[in-house]
């Protein structure tokens, strides 16, 4: 059993408990659900759309922050296994090489009132961005305390 397994549980209702943050992550993110990635403001009216319908049952749900997500997304395997579900990459060399890139998510952490801050997956690089570009890539992952 992976060490990580000690440490996450699958609640059974897309929710997963991280038993040493005392955090309720959600398993889709915003782009598993919408099928479409989302800037500052759409992230910001995705949390409120949540909350107002109580989604998975709840109304507290909120943006993590850096530490938060930092936490989570430096649990490489258990990211991976827990909320991504992606096969393993197959070994490339410069004949047939695709481009692979990263994922990232919005923290609630702003900066100057027009700057936010995203993590990056499987990095875990966190950079401050313009709230008004829309960021290819990003998506939010919705977490509540527990």
């Amino acid at each position: 059993m992976p060490s990580w397994e000690k440490r996450f549980k699958d609640n059974g209702d897309q929710t997963v408990a991280d038993l040493e943050e005392d955090l309720v992550w959600c398993k889709k993110d915003s782009r598993m659900e919408l099928g479409k990635w989302l800037n500052w403001d759409e992230a910001v009216a995705y949390l409120g759309a949540c909350n107002e319908q109580k989604y998975l049952g709840c109304d507290d749900w909120r943006m993590p922050s850096k530490s938060e997500l930092r936490g989570l997304l430096k649990q490489k395997d258990a990211f991976k296994e827990i909320f991504l579900k992606l096969p393993e990459k197959k070994k490339r060399n410069v004949a047939n090489y695709q481009a692979g890139g990263e994922w990232s998510y919005w923290t609630c952490e702003t900066r100057f009132d027009s700057y936010a801050w995203k993590c990056y997956y499987p990095s875990g690089k966190e950079i401050c961005v313009d709230q008004q570009v829309s960021t290819t890539g990003t998506s939010v992952r919705l977490v509540r305390d527990s």
